[in-house]
């Protein structure tokens, strides 16, 4: 039984829930991973072997959620053709058949996992087992899409034989649009890598030992709260502020204003592997969200890894579902607010019994029990791989 992954992101991209579950799935079972062609990263029309049990390959499709905006333009335009985006989907099949037989699974022996709901025709064609479709963000907060991206996801939805999403605020969008069941199944974090592993040396470019670190890990875009965090900067005169992940093109310039001051430290983006040096060394870590229609569905994975390395979290009120964890989470309704909740979370990080709470709040979130309901959810408990 092989399991299809239909992904939105390239299998290098920042490593989270896709790369978490496939790597899990993997454990039992052979799992080709699908992605769109995606600009910076390989094009593999052919499965190569990604990491152990994964076959990765790629599948073109229009970039419409590109970064850059002049790319979205041109892909808008591409799939504005109804004859073109056939046309598209005639390759795409070719290719996936032809993937899957060289990566040695066989169509009617598969089950399909989604988070590319364009996709999810592919899917249908290859008479999975089963077919779960894995909702993780409200994709229309993105970007501007053309109508017929909406069709798509309401026929993904209708169509699939499970649905998931990541919060309660997902599920409602979803069954407003089409009433069925969804499980809500959060992210999660891996514990053993932010929770217990030993003690490394201080990355580079962090504070002082010893400095109060207010910091944040994760995609630097453009739904960050600059402003709040200009504003935060120039009250804690104490604190430095770190950031690592991956920049926007959108939001360089709000970055490089924010470098002026010697107490805030852009890191680049690391590798996954390194993050938990960095967010160990957090006093508080830190989640600026501004409340848009993308963020109030966001159910956010730092927040599972602040907790794994006993970090108290600061978080804007971005979310309805972030505000049920609020007695693990400071919460803060105005820029004041929230340079207070910093000072308290780092108090925080000297308390030995919330520090515990943290800790097996995230113990009890680990992806190895995300995978666990996954694996239940598409009857792979039922099957022998």
């Amino acid at each position: 039984m092989t399991v299809i992954f239909f992904s939105d992101i390239a299998w290098e991209s920042l490593y989270q829930r896709p790369q978490h579950l496939a790597a899990l799935l993997a454990r039992g079972r052979p799992v080709l991973w699908v992605e769109p062609v995606t600009l910076g990263h390989r094009v593999l029309f052919s499965p190569t072997e990604a990491a152990p049990g994964i076959w990765r390959m790629t599948l073109p499709e229009f970039p419409l959620n590109a970064r850059a905006p002049w790319i979205r333009a041109c892909a808008r335009a591409a799939a504005s053709l109804a004859p073109l985006r056939a046309a598209v989907r005639l390759l795409q099949k070719m290719l996936l058949r032809r993937g899957l037989r060289l990566s040695g699974g066989r169509a009617g022996e598969t089950v399909c996992l989604a988070e590319n709901f364009l996709f999810m025709p592919l899917a249908r064609a290859l008479r999975p087992r089963w077919t779960l479709f894995d909702y993780i963000d409200d994709v229309f907060g993105f970007t501007d899409f053309p109508a017929y991206v909406r069709r798509a996801w309401l026929l993904a939805l209708g169509q699939a034989d499970t649905v998931t999403v990541t919060s309660s605020t997902l599920r409602a969008r979803v069954t407003a649009a089409v009433p069925r069941d969804v499980h809500i199944v959060p992210n999660g974090v891996e514990f053993a890598r932010f929770g217990d592993a030993p003690e490394s040396p201080a990355p580079e470019g962090m504070p002082p030992p010893g400095t109060p670190v207010a910091g944040y890990a994760g995609s630097i875009y453009p739904w960050i709260d600059f402003a709040l965090l200009e504003g935060a900067l120039d009250a804690l005169e104490e604190f430095h502020f770190v950031m690592i992940g991956h920049v926007h093109p959108e939001v360089r310039d709000a970055v490089a204003r924010l470098s002026r001051s010697s107490r805030f430290h852009y890191l680049g983006a690391q590798p996954y592997a390194d993050v938990p040096a960095y967010v160990r060394r957090f006093s508080a870590g830190i989640i600026p969200f501004r409340r848009t229609l993308l963020t109030e569905g966001v159910n956010p994975v730092k927040l599972y890894e602040y907790a794994a390395a006993g970090v108290p979290a600061v978080a804007t009120d971005f979310s309805d579902d972030t505000r049920a964890l609020a007695d693990l989470v400071l919460i803060a309704s105005s820029p004041a607010e929230f340079a207070r909740h910093i000072r308290t979370a780092a108090g925080r990080r000297a308390d030995p019994a919330f520090v515990s709470r943290l800790r097996q709040f995230a113990r009890e979130n680990d992806w190895e029990e995300r995978a666990k309901t996954f694996s239940e959810l598409l009857h792979l408990t039922e099957v022998t791989p």
